[in-house]
């Protein structure tokens, strides 16, 4: 007996979704198509070539500026992960009055506008007379990636039962041994997951990078200061291997802040 082959139809909800997607991921198709253009032309496409990415990759301010960003992320990072986790156990699992003021307070560095935390943690170097360098530019980003690991983290806290904590102290365990046998791997995903998201967020910052730079730069940085001179294939090419550096992470994101076992 033969199956019947269901019609597809589009409903309003899926013509609009199409629609959607193709707003907001056709201008990135674009990007990738002209990074392979043979000219310097953003009109029509006619013809493919890879030399572009050959010229990058032979592009020593470039690669210096590729090295700085990658710097940059992963030490903001490493600490935002120390500092982020302390504060996820101490606004979850501590009570002190003014605790949802505390916890309103730490997002804003999500909140505020980039050109506001950039702008005032400027003042703040020019006050304490630091010289704008990688110094700079690292707590500046540290100020973003923390909360975000932090609250990524307290989520994940809060679901959890501490029964296996009590039961590991009532074994003998100590708090550290507690921690690190039982506490860890149950939010070890989180942790994961927070630290890729941060490190994607801070690897393409640009605005509170700008206000923090000096004679140190990082690639989206040195990736404006490029569009000044007008578009080419070249910022097409770069824009296109930091889209796809940033879509591994955010697909490895995913996959770790999943929950993938029932507590």
């Amino acid at each position: 007996m033969k199956k019947e082959r269901r019609k597809f139809k589009f409903s309003p909800l899926g013509i609009y979704a199409v629609l959607a997607y193709s707003f907001l991921y056709l201008p990135l198709a674009v990007v990738i198509v002209f990074s392979f253009s043979p000219t310097k032309s953003i009109v029509g496409f006619s013809g493919f070539t890879t030399r572009w990415y050959i010229k990058l990759f032979n592009d020593e301010a470039l690669i210096a500026a590729l090295i700085h960003s990658l710097q940059v992320s992963l030490t903001a990072v490493s600490i935002a992960v120390v500092v982020g986790t302390s504060g996820a156990f101490f606004l979850v699992r501590a009570n002190f009055p003014g605790k949802q003021l505390f916890r309103s307070l730490s997002q804003l560095p999500l909140i505020l506008p980039g050109i506001i935390l950039g702008i005032a943690l400027l003042i703040l170097f020019m006050n304490l007379g630091f010289e704008l360098s990688m110094f700079s530019i690292l707590m500046g980003h540290v100020c973003f990636t923390t909360p975000v690991i932090m609250f990524q983290v307290a989520s994940r806290l809060q679901r959890l039962p501490r029964s296996f904590e009590y039961a590991a102290k009532d074994l003998g365990a100590t708090p550290v041994k507690i921690f690190w046998y039982v506490t860890l791997p149950m939010i070890r995903t989180a942790i994961i997951g927070g630290a890729l998201l941060a490190f994607t967020m801070s690897f393409d910052e640009i605005i509170i990078t700008y206000f923090l730079t000096g004679t140190w730069t990082t690639l989206p940085v040195f990736i404006y200061g490029m569009m000044r001179f007008g578009l080419s294939p070249q910022v097409f090419a770069i824009s296109t291997v930091v889209l796809t550096f940033a879509m591994v992470l955010i697909v490895l994101m995913a996959k770790f802040t999943a929950v993938r076992e029932e507590l």
